[in-house]
């Protein structure tokens, strides 16, 4: 009997520690005073959709969200207007501050990474902004354009350059974790249509079975090759191109430069950077 009631209380403890492997705490903050009483949204990637898993309300500058997933998943911060915030949930504890300066996250390994990575096509974009500013003064101050514009091309190609090359090398480096597939979801959702372009061909040429295998981008490389296809004449045009699928429900993720957009004040309540 001893021996039967020691089992059940071991079998117990393991499911327990199973339940709480992934489980989850955001503790949030905002300075952002038109934020309070708003209502905020935890949306979850599931397979190839986002899924509401969470809400609650900013009171007085705070908020938090706590619960359990069934495995380390990509998620966002919803705000009602629309306003997101990527990060990692099923990891451990995540910190997020909401400020009017900046937004800041971070707490586990995945978020700090994935900050990390934001935060430096944050850096690359405002230099591409620059580059548009500059390109407005020497216009207004009559400069010769012909001299200009080949000095600014070459300028913003090797910025994307080395876009291209952070987005690449953050998600080759992840392979097999969940920021691998999460950054490349980031990275082309915001594609008119899944394509074949060179930067995915060398992911997929040092991509390991793990990051094949994940539902998003196996569906993305089916779609992508199937437009190819189409495009090539291999296959007749379908009615309509397929597109790729998030989820009614899922923010837009922005493309690697956008991802990186710095948000205006009205819209600071985001950290969507590519």
């Amino acid at each position: 009997m001893n021996k039967s009631l020691a089992f059940f209380h071991a079998v117990c403890a393991v499911i327990l520690l199973a339940s709480c492997a992934n489980s989850y705490h955001i503790d949030g903050s905002s300075d952002i005073s038109g934020l309070d009483s708003r209502k905020m949204y935890l949306k979850a990637l599931q397979e190839t959709e986002f899924q509401n898993i969470d809400s609650t309300e900013v009171v007085h500058g705070k908020f938090d969200f706590i619960g359990s997933t069934d495995s380390v998943r990509m998620a966002y911060i919803v705000v009602s207007e629309g306003y997101s915030l990527p990060l990692v949930i099923g990891d451990g504890d995540v910190v997020v501050r909401i400020n009017k300066a900046r937004t800041e996250w971070g707490g586990t390994p995945l978020n700090d990474k994935l900050y990390k990575f934001v935060k430096s096509l944050d850096s690359l974009n405002l230099q591409l902004q620059d580059l548009e500013h500059e390109y407005n003064i020497a216009f207004m101050d009559g400069e010769d354009m012909n001299e200009v514009i080949p000095r600014l091309s070459r300028a913003n190609q090797m910025i994307n350059v080395r876009i291209d090359s952070l987005v690449t090398r953050s998600i080759t480096d992840n392979f097999d974790n969940i920021l691998g597939s999460g950054i490349f979801m980031l990275a082309t959702q915001a594609q008119r249509y899944p394509e074949m372009s060179p930067w995915v061909v060398e992911i997929m040429s040092k991509a390991t079975e793990n990051f094949k295998n994940n539902a998003y981008v196996r569906q993305y490389l089916q779609q992508a090759n199937y437009i190819q296809n189409v495009q090539n004449g291999l296959e007749a045009p379908p009615n309509a191109a397929p597109q790729p699928t998030t989820g009614n429900a899922a923010p837009q993720a922005p493309t690697p430069n956008e991802l990186a957009a710095p948000a205006t004040e009205e819209s600071d309540t985001t950290s969507t950077g590519k």
